[in-house]
């Protein structure tokens, strides 16, 4: 009887270090990265400052001006995608390529007209949005 209640306690415990080695960290700590999987030194970072989302976006369909207080970057993962920087000429970016918003600058992205686009967006501080970008702004920055 003795035997099968240590041997028990040990199974637990085994389990339970298992268990609690393989749980997902707590927010805002760091998961430190398995050093099987690397060469050197890697030390893991907060993320919860950074923002993932991924949009699919209508034809002819964008988001109003706005900037990000430390920056921006797209990846285009199907369609392609158009970026106005403020004062500056639409910029077309294809599948798998990225765009990159540099801290406090205002733009809007979207699509191009007669296709959609699906985006990830990495968004890096607090999002300041401004005025919807009107018709003739779309157009000029199509080349429409």
């Amino acid at each position: 009887m003795v035997r099968t209640m240590v041997l028990s306690a040990v199974v637990v415990a085994g389990i339970s270090s298992v268990a609690l080695t393989q749980a997902p960290p707590a927010p805002g700590a760091v998961a430190a990265p398995d050093p099987a999987n690397f060469t050197g030194r890697v030390t893991g970072e907060r993320s919860d400052e950074i923002r993932v989302l991924r949009y699919t976006f209508a034809p002819a369909a964008r988001t109003n001006w706005h900037s990000h207080a430390a920056g921006q970057v797209i990846l285009v993962e199907r369609g392609r995608m158009l970026v106005q920087e403020r004062g500056r000429p639409g910029r077309e970016f294809a599948e798998r390529q990225t765009s990159v918003t540099e801290p406090g600058v205002e733009h809007w992205h979207g699509t191009l007209p007669g296709a959609p686009l699906t985006q990830v967006a990495f968004s890096f501080g607090v999002t300041t949005w401004r005025e919807a970008v009107t018709d003739r702004q779309y157009a000029a920055a199509a080349g429409k």
